[in-house]
């Protein structure tokens, strides 16, 4: 009799051809989910950046509320002492005490607030442990967005901790007569919320709480941007202001980059959009120095008087921008921003 062997079956693979396609369309997948991961993630960076800045709005409120008035951006201590200046650039401006420091039991910062000598230079270190206070890297006062999150001042005071936000003080009288071509209004008109060495109580915004800046991101410090790069030796030979310099081999702000240090606040001059000249219509995103700067696409955030924060896209109307600054400047914001 014969014996019927049944046929084994035959275990099916895929080609050689057929798993390079595969992969190819895994690839395509990936690289169309790959944007939109990261709009998510940078979507959710702007909203944690503007509710840090709601976070300073508010905290800014309640010691106007305790005090009858806004802090200045910057005012001097009762007394600092002789021969405690840290810095590799005793001629800067850095004795007096910023906002930051001001808040800092507003902003659940009590902590912190507790480490720190009101009566001392910010930076002080002989008599104090400020120096070590302000070089404490504080999520709070820097955006996610920002490149790197443990930056610090390497120029005037070495090792304070940078921050990404900063007051308005003023719109500089060129921005109306050189940029807007209309005449200076004067500098109480000119003048922001939290300008220096002056304290504004409430009654003082007279444009209205909620169409008046009080803070601005100027995000990135020390590293020097403009134009959305990273300044370099042929950016530098075009730059026209003073208020970057070459140091050890790097490009610099003149003034401090310390969230505590309180040259953090800014006087609106405007640029020209490459970032490179100042008295230009580029208000926001031209160039990180003295200016408002972001790393979120298109604009950056604000915080208002009112404890409310918006994101404001960075080809807004130069006027629009200006009026927004001033607390007093008598117009109707009539713009889109």
């Amino acid at each position: 009799m014969q014996t019927i062997v049944p046929r084994r079956n035959r275990r099916m693979a895929f080609t050689l051809v057929e798993l390079l396609v595969v992969i190819a369309i895994i690839g395509i997948l990936i690289g169309m989910l790959l944007p939109a991961v990261q709009q998510v993630r940078e979507a959710a960076r702007r909203t944690t950046c503007l509710n840090q800045m709601r976070q300073f709005s508010l905290g800014l409120l309640n010691y106007e509320s305790g005090f009858g008035e806004f802090p200045p951006s910057r005012v001097e201590p009762e007394y600092v002492l002789s021969g405690s200046d840290p810095t590799n650039n005793p001629g800067a401006e850095t004795t007096h005490q910023s906002w930051s420091t001001l808040i800092l039991p507003y902003i659940e910062q009590v902590n912190l607030a507790d480490t720190y000598d009101y009566q001392q230079a910010w930076f002080d270190a002989a008599s104090s442990n400020n120096l070590t206070t302000v070089g404490t890297q504080v999520s709070l006062f820097q955006c996610p967005s920002a490149p790197s999150s443990n930056r610090t001042d390497q120029f005037h005071i070495i090792g304070a901790a940078a921050g990404d936000y900063g007051t308005i003080n003023e719109v500089k009288k060129r921005v109306y007569t050189d940029v807007l071509g209309l005449d200076d209004p004067g500098d109480n008109a000119r003048a922001g919320v939290l300008s220096k060495y002056e304290a504004n109580p409430m009654g003082r915004i007279q444009d209205g709480t909620s169409n008046t800046f009080m803070l601005a991101e100027c995000a990135g410090q020390p590293e020097v941007y403009v134009g959305g790069k990273v300044m370099n030796a042929t950016l530098f030979s075009m730059y026209t202001d003073d208020k970057v310099v070459e140091y050890n081999g790097g490009y610099v702000p003149t003034d401090g980059t310390g969230w505590a240090d309180p040259d953090c606040g800014f006087s609106i001059n405007g640029a020209t959009p490459d970032g490179l000249n100042k008295y230009g219509p580029a208000m926001i995103n031209a160039i990180n120095v003295s200016e408002a700067y972001s790393f979120h696409a298109g604009g950056a955030n604000f915080a208002m008087s009112d404890g409310s924060t918006h994101f404001v896209r960075e080809n807004v109307n130069a006027l629009t921008f200006v009026q927004l600054c001033t607390r007093a400047g008598g117009e109707v914001i009539d713009g889109d921003y």
